[in-house]
């Protein structure tokens, strides 16, 4: 019986990582986004346009254009990666969930298009707007709500989560924080996302000459050089990290609270989910040279992971005391 619910489950996984395909792929010609997008300009040339110091190292969406007509062989296998990375971890959130049906659907969607497209396109919308064609942010935030009001529903349903009553009170519900835990907590995530954003940024992409030379930026001779010179030549880089974190914090915490774990599973389930959506700079595109590309890919990749595991073991509160026999800490 273990084996066959285990076999069930893999194929529903599957099934779900086909479905995302299938709505990306609905998303992007209902919102037209294929209509806007760079019709086969070099990203070499697209980077002599871009303005002067236009970015800091690494700010960039992890949601790329896609290239207007590139290679079948150089699609597939990056495809295949976002769909698989993705589709796996939104079917482990689904099926570790303790929520169902519309409750369940909110807040995946909430997760999803948040995570995917929301907190990403922020960066293009301060650091890109001037170099991309007129409707195309637009385009790309259409894209992302259609992509995942459709795939959302599809993946609970096909996982078998729409059925069933939720229970009252889970297992493993953890106890709601108070107004001062909430604040210290969210507090420290702030200052670790405006940290992390910059020292992945510095560390990982900004390494890469290539990406210098895409953005036009100073080559700061040390990390801290690099947080001096950003807060005296564009300190509302800061306030627009903060926000970002903010925004963060505000579409993960419902994934949290609904799953059916312990503070360490929670930690590293939200660690790989926001990772899994850095494969999407693994998708080939006529904005950025492949070399650009691949550094923002490390330097997401790796924030992801970090500031994850700290969100998702932040957020995560300790299990109720009516369910651990003891006062709950905050």
């Amino acid at each position: 019986m273990q084996i066959k619910k285990a076999l069930v489950i893999g194929v529903r996984s599957l099934a779900v990582c086909l479905l995302l395909t299938v709505c990306m792929t609905a998303g992007l010609f209902l919102s037209g986004l294929n209509r806007v997008a760079p019709q086969g300009q070099p990203a070499q040339q697209i980077s002599a346009q871009t303005p002067s110091q236009s970015a800091p190292a690494g700010k960039v969406s992890t949601q790329a254009p896609p290239e207007a007509q590139p290679a079948p062989g150089a699609v597939l296998l990056p495809l295949l990666t976002v769909s698989l990375c993705v589709g796996i971890m939104v079917s482990y959130l689904i099926l570790r969930s303790s929520w169902r049906g519309w409750t369940l659907v909110l807040a995946m969607f909430a997760g999803v298009y948040g995570i995917s497209t929301v907190v990403n396109q922020l960066d293009s919308m301060f650091f890109l707007s001037r170099i991309l064609p007129r409707g195309m942010i637009p385009a790309i935030f259409l894209q992302g709500a259609i992509t995942a009001a459709l795939f959302v529903p599809l993946a609970v349903w096909v996982l078998g989560k729409w059925r069933g009553a939720m229970p009252a009170v889970a297992p493993s519900t953890p106890a709601r924080m108070g107004a001062a835990s909430a604040a210290w907590r969210i507090a420290l995530l702030v200052i670790a996302f405006v940290f992390l954003y910059m020292f992945f940024g510095y560390y990982v992409a900004w390494q890469n000459p290539e990406l210098r030379k895409f953005y036009s930026g100073h080559d700061w001779p040390s990390f801290f050089a690099s947080l001096k010179g950003n807060w005296q030549d564009r300190p509302w880089l800061y306030a627009l990290a903060t926000f970002r974190a903010l925004l963060y914090v505000a579409f993960v915490y419902p994934l949290i609270r609904m799953l059916h774990a312990g503070r360490w599973e929670s930690a590293i389930a939200t660690a790989l989910f926001l990772a899994s959506w850095t494969t999407m700079l693994l998708l080939p595109n006529s904005v950025m040279p492949a070399s650009v590309a691949r550094s923002h890919f490390w330097e997401t990749f790796g924030f992801s992971l970090v500031f994850g595991a700290l969100l998702g073991w932040l957020l995560s509160a300790p299990p109720s005391a009516a369910m651990q026999g003891a006062p709950a800490a905050t």
